[in-house]
């Protein structure tokens, strides 16, 4: 067991003065994700928290220092429902509440500290004897799985698995290219050869700070475009809404901009296709996307990946993460999949399961007729 000191975080103050030593430990990791990093989560925080009078939300983030140095951080949100002082309803979940914006909310911590930062949450977080108490994990599947059957005072209401995917890039396209399956290389060259056909000249374009911020609204026009695409794998337009605008904005007015990239893939001048991405050490994180419907026959998305990838192998940069999510236009690269586990729990009360298992119901009623909703009206 690892020494280290545990502090709890509870104030917006608090949570500024974070920014060093939070950024620090992002440094020693070789991978970390765009959603663990401080700039994500202080901007997160900063847009989607609620302080309504029946429902607000509480700052907790659990933090472990070990020789002065932070190991492990995992922010934590409590929303609270009720009057002031006397919450009925509890949910104590990670940042990222979000409408598909934050992809994976897990913690950020030296390998060696993941099981401690879960111990420390778990310690930290004490029932109300009134109040149905709620809690969501999300964390490598053997590391959840693990906490929750060594924890045998909480009971699981749902679980379901994250898949995410990382392909390994050498340093030369050819090689890589033919390690590939038969599909995607016939992909590849379908991709290539009707553009050739029609003596269109692809270009990829990496646009980065204020390059970026210029083509934002083509990026929202064609991402909403995609979404109303009907004969592919299909989802809403996620900044159809101000606010995850807003949230894109202010990553951009941050020190996270610097990881932010648009691709841009232009047919003989015409932009066609944007991809927004996130770079951090030797790994790029493929983010949403948006085409224009009319280039769709040229598969101009799988050309703007394979794009992609050459540019990383141009720069050494060895991974593409291709998000998570488990469709074909991820699984013919042959990925490596990187398991994630998600579970709601609740403690082990007959009163809490019952009403949690209701509660749950309810919910996940609500977001199925909103996704519903959303879906018709793209």
């Amino acid at each position: 067991m690892f020494s280290s000191k545990k502090i709890l975080i509870t104030t917006e103050a608090q949570f500024d003065a974070l920014a060093d030593d939070w950024r620090q430990l992002e440094t020693r990791l070789e991978r970390v994700l765009p959603f663990q990093t401080y700039d994500w989560n202080r901007n997160w925080w900063k847009i989607f928290s609620s302080s309504a009078l029946f429902q607000r939300d509480e700052l907790r983030i659990c933090t472990l220092y070990s020789s002065n140095e932070l190991v492990a951080v995992m922010p934590l949100t409590i929303k609270h429902i009720g009057l002031p002082g006397l919450s009925v309803y509890r949910y104590v979940r990670p940042f990222g509440a979000d409408p598909n914006l934050t992809e994976l909310r897990v913690p950020l911590a030296l390998p060696e500290f993941n099981e401690s930062i879960l111990s420390f949450w778990n310690e930290s977080l004490s029932d109300q004897p009134l109040a149905l108490s709620e809690f969501q994990l999300i964390q490598q599947q053997q590391t959840a799985a693990c906490f929750m059957a060594t924890n045998l005072d909480l009971h699981t209401l749902h679980q379901r698995r994250i898949s995410n995917f990382i392909i390994h890039l050498g340093d030369n396209w050819d090689s890589f290219k033919s390690q590939l399956k038969r599909n995607i290389k016939e992909s590849l060259r379908h991709c290539y050869n009707s553009l050739k056909r029609d003596a269109l000249i692809p270009q990829l374009e990496v646009l980065r700070g204020d390059q970026l911020q210029m083509q934002l609204g083509e990026f929202y026009r064609l991402h909403g475009t995609r979404a109303a695409a009907t004969n592919t794998v299909e989802h809403p337009d996620y900044f159809a809404h101000a606010k995850h605008r807003e949230f894109i904005q202010a990553l951009l007015d941050s020190p996270f901009a610097a990881h932010c990239l648009l691709f841009v893939l232009r047919l003989n001048g015409k932009v066609v296709a944007m991809r927004l991405a996130f770079h951090h050490g030797d790994e790029i994180y493929l983010y949403y996307s948006g085409y224009d419907l009319a280039y769709a026959k040229y598969s101009v998305m799988t050309t703007l990946v394979a794009e992609c990838m050459q540019w990383a192998m141009k720069e050494k940069i060895s991974r593409v993460n291709l998000s998570v999510g488990e469709d074909v236009s991820k699984t013919r690269w042959n990925p490596e999949r990187v398991e994630y586990a998600e579970y709601h729990y609740v403690k082990n009360r007959t009163w809490r399961i019952a009403a949690g298992n209701a509660i749950l119901a309810m919910r996940q009623k609500k977001k199925a007729n909103q996704n519903q909703l959303i879906s018709v009206a793209s």
